[in-house]
């Protein structure tokens, strides 16, 4: 008989936890295990290769007029004489939107009151797994009826900004915390060291096969560069550093570069980036490509990754990239160096704009490094399909 998995995640859209679940849901064994997934928002670039064999349910109708808009939900919740619904709805906008803090940190706070609109009604499943911080994990944790819980923190818990006594109440009620790295694994076992028992290191999944025959397409966008061409993909979010990357490309710039510096992804300071690019007069050099389901075409085309990241878990962008061989400048964030080497698979730069600069100007200029980086890389075991195994000993 098969194992019921439950899978909880915020949405499909194209930042890296959202591609690590579409890999791990892609290589389950689906003779042995059914799987069901639950997104709070249905949406994202993703949604449409999500394996058949993925059954997604809804949060139900009440969780759907909680999530309308403020107005629009408040009226429904009133209209039907649901006060509770409607104080819930009230509370839920005020904490979040009128609380200081991460996002994280206020989804914290208010998780209390979004809690109660989701009535949707599970069955009990062999294993539920929270695949990211935050509400996936919140969900699991009270609203779920499972044999075993795991719990997904995709980055270096330091920098998220969020409230520990509130999540060491959440992690307790997990039979497994997931760092996505040993760096990820080890500052949650400092940081929560009453529960070290149950935290577990399993890395995000990259295939070099599935992705070089992804790459087979080509990336339009590189036709006419006629330059070096840079690449960097994340979303437009404060942990990924693109204001470092637009700073660092106006460096060039002044420097007298010959570069094209492409941007896969998008997020909440797009709007902020797109400014800060037309200001610096950099429309031509740093150019944002929006979301693409397939980014592989990118990076077998460009000439130098950069990751220019103020913190990560494990980059998946990077793991990507090595898949390539190709030359990469990245930040010293937290966990850098579980995936890259100075000097020898990268050139790590200070988590400033002038290092960042300073390190793709030497990668431009020094054809015999980037060949002996892409030459140890080529040498790199890249693959680690066999992480899946310990994800399924989690469910044993």
């Amino acid at each position: 008989m098969k194992k019921k998995l439950l899978f909880v995640m915020e949405s499909m859209g194209s930042g890296g936890g959202e591609r690590s679940l579409l890999t791990l849901l892609q290589l389950i064994d689906y003779d042995k295990y059914s799987v069901d997934l639950m997104l709070f928002n249905s949406s994202g670039l993703f949604m449409d290769m999500i394996p058949e064999q993925v059954n997604i349910i809804s949060f139900g109708k009440s969780y759907e007029s909680f999530v309308q808009p403020f107005g629009v939900s408040l009226k429904k919740y009133l209209l039907k004489g649901n006060l509770k619904g409607a104080y819930n709805r009230f509370m839920y906008s005020k904490t979040v939107n009128g609380k200081e803090g991460s996002t994280l940190y206020r989804d914290q706070l208010a998780w209390k009151y979004m809690k109660g609109a989701v009535t949707v009604d599970l069955p009990e499943y062999d294993a539920a797994i929270g695949y990211l911080e935050g509400k996936p994990n919140f969900f699991v944790a009270d609203c779920v009826k499972a044999k075993v819980k795991i719990a997904y923190i995709h980055s270096d818990y330091r920098k998220l900004e969020m409230d520990k006594k509130l999540d060491e109440k959440i992690f307790e009620k997990f039979d497994y915390v997931v760092g996505v790295s040993d760096k990820c694994a080890d500052i949650l076992r400092e940081e929560f060291s009453d529960l070290k028992e149950k935290i577990r290191a399993v890395e995000n999944i990259t295939s070099p096969e599935v992705l070089r025959k992804m790459a087979e397409e080509s990336a339009a966008e590189y036709e006419n560069a006629n330059s070096k061409v840079l690449l960097t993909i994340g979303r437009i979010a404060p942990p990924k550093g693109y204001d470092i990357a637009v700073d660092a490309a106006k460096i060039l710039t002044e420097n007298g570069a010959d570069f094209k510096w492409f941007a896969i992804g998008k997020g909440e300071l797009q709007a902020e980036i797109e400014q800060k690019i037309k200001e610096k007069n950099l429309e031509d050099k740093f150019i944002l490509l929006g979301e693409r389901a397939n980014p592989y075409p990118y990076i077998n085309g460009c000439d130098v990754y950069v990751q220019p990241s103020y913190y990560e878990g494990k980059s998946i962008a990077i793991d990507e990239a090595k898949c390539f061989a190709k030359p990469i400048v990245a930040t010293r964030f937290t966990t850098v160096l579980d995936q890259l080497a100075d000097g020898e698979t990268a050139v790590l730069a200070e988590i400033d704009a002038k290092s960042v600069a300073e390190k793709i100007m030497r990668l431009m200029a020094d054809e015999k490094l980037c060949e002996h980086l892409s030459e140890n890389l080529k040498k790199e075991k890249l693959g680690n399909e066999e992480e899946i195994n310990k994800f399924y000993e989690m469910l044993r």
